[in-house]
Order: C-alpha cells, then sequence, then structure tokens
C-alpha cells in the first residue's frame, strides 16, 4: 500500500510540471497571435471608389515562411514607417529598398476584409446631425447613392433640424429638391414655396451658417438648437456699450475717477465736483 502511494507522487508532480509547460506554451501563443510580424513581401493601396478613403493591404512572411496578409489604415500604414509624403504633398507607399527590416502589426490595428469603410464626409453629417431621429451613417450614403451631392444633403438635413423633423421630412426635403415641387410644404403665412430658394430662405429665416463648411470644421456645433448655430448677429458686441450711462461725457475725467456727476466731471482741472472754483 505504501509503494503505491510512493509511487502515485512522482507521477502527480509530473503531471503537474507537464500542465504548467502547457499553460505557459498556451499563454506564448496568445502572445504572439496578438500580433502578425516577419518580413513586409507587400504593400497594396485599395482606395474604394465610393467614399475616396484609401487602405493598405499589407503581406507579412513570418519565421515559418507562410504568408499573412492583414489590411490597415493609412493612418496605421504610415506609423509604420511604410508611407511617406510625395512632391505632391500625397502620402504613397516607400518604395521596397526603403523598408524595414522586419515588422509587427498589432491585430488590433487590422481592418477586418468586411467591415466598411466610412466616407469622411458621410460620417461628419451623421455625427454632426445625429440629433435628428433616424439619421445615421446608412440613411446619408443611401441618399449619396441616389444623386444628392453631399452639399445639398447638408442643407437638406439642416432645414430638416430646423423644422424639427425626422427622416421622413429630410426624404420630403430632397424629394421636393430633385422634382422641383414642394407642394407638401405650406410656409406659416400659408403659402407654398415655388423653389428650392424661396424654401430655404422661408426655413431657415436668416441664418446663413447652415452649409457644408460648418460641418466639416465642426464650428457651430449645438445640435439642440434646432439649426439656429452662430446666427445671433449681436454676439461679439454685448461689451460695447458698457458703462455708457455718464451722458457721453466720460473720457473728459482725466483728472476725477468719479464719473457719476452729470456729466459735469472733468470739464476743468480748477473745479470741484460741483462746479465750484476750488480755493
Amino acid at each position: 500500500m505504501n509503494k503505491v502511494k510512493l509511487l502515485l507522487i512522482p507521477l502527480i508532480v509530473t503531471v503537474l510540471v507537464i500542465s504548467q509547460f502547457v499553460m505557459v506554451a498556451a499563454a506564448s501563443s496568445l502572445d504572439e497571435a496578438d500580433s502578425i510580424s516577419g518580413t513586409l513581401y507587400s504593400i497594396t493601396p485599395i482606395t474604394d471608389t465610393s467614399t475616396g478613403v484609401t487602405i493598405y493591404e499589407l503581406t507579412v512572411i513570418d519565421d515559418m515562411g507562410t504568408h499573412q496578409t492583414v489590411r490597415v489604415s493609412q493612418e496605421t500604414a504610415y506609423g509604420l514607417g511604410l508611407l511617406d509624403y510625395d512632391v505632391d504633398g500625397n502620402l504613397a507607399a516607400i518604395p521596397p529598398e526603403f523598408w524595414p527590416d522586419s515588422i509587427s502589426i498589432p491585430l488590433s490595428d487590422a481592418i477586418p476584409t468586411e467591415e466598411e469603410v466610412h466616407h469622411p464626409v458621410g460620417n461628419a453629417l451623421a455625427t454632426f446631425f445625429s440629433n435628428i431621429p433616424g439619421v445615421d451613417y446608412d440613411v446619408i450614403m443611401t441618399a449619396h447613392e441616389d444623386g444628392y451631392g453631399f452639399g445639398v444633403i447638408a442643407q437638406a438635413l439642416w432645414l430638416t433640424q430646423k423644422m424639427e423633423g425626422d427622416t421622413d421630412i429630410l426624404a420630403a426635403i430632397l424629394e421636393a429638391k430633385k422634382t422641383g415641387d414642394f407642394s407638401a410644404f405650406t410656409l406659416e403665412d400659408g403659402t407654398i414655396p415655388t423653389n428650392w430658394g424661396q424654401f430655404r430662405k422661408a426655413i431657415m429665416n436668416g441664418d446663413k451658417k447652415n452649409n457644408l463648411g460648418v460641418v466639416m470644421s465642426n464650428k457651430g456645433k449645438d445640435n439642440g438648437n434646432a439649426g439656429n448655430h452662430g446666427n445671433d448677429n449681436n454676439n461679439g458686441n454685448q461689451d460695447k456699450n458698457k458703462d455708457k450711462g455718464n451722458n457721453g461725457n466720460n473720457g473728459s475725467n482725466g483728472n476725477n475717477p468719479d464719473k457719476g456727476n452729470n456729466g459735469n466731471n472733468g470739464n476743468s482741472p480748477n473745479k470741484d465736483n460741483n462746479g465750484k472754483n476750488k480755493p
């Protein structure tokens, strides 16, 4: 009985050692799986014709001689030292003779092949007008694919926001723009607009800061104001009329700091505040 126990002890120790070795090996494999490392074999730019966005497909030969392909953004490729600015100021892949000897690409930076690369303008519009019910990137890009330019879509979104509408209002505005028929909209005075310019002028009510440039620069973004971004013509002038309650004679008071005496202060350095000659 004792011999059996003694034989079991070395066996248990052996199993524990093997188990620990397997766990360490597995952990190492997981660490290695967090990135793709090896020698760069090729850099292939891929430009989406509908969005104009360029990503880069990198092929790497690992230590086992296996070719592995991963797609990364332009920013990631630049950060890896694989892109540089050309004579025109555009980013382009560097020549093979300048490629690094080895490269390691974190899988967290990889772009899944099935992932859609968002158009920067469509994405900006979706973010800026996210307060409009139902508006998202897909809605905007669907309108763009239907033939509407981003400038027109931006104007339609401003109008929709001003009208506190939703995607149905947006669709109606875009349809009216395309057909020239604005009978679906009745203005406050009971009339129906006859053209796009009249419709925009009536709805926006003088607010001229409602173009695509404002969206792209992200200026005046206050989506809760229903389109009235930066429309207060008196902003910036509110401090100009401070301290003007002294009947207009302030400024002649160089010899008297008391500026509240009916405008007669400082008219003569020889008189006191009541106009009497000083002794």
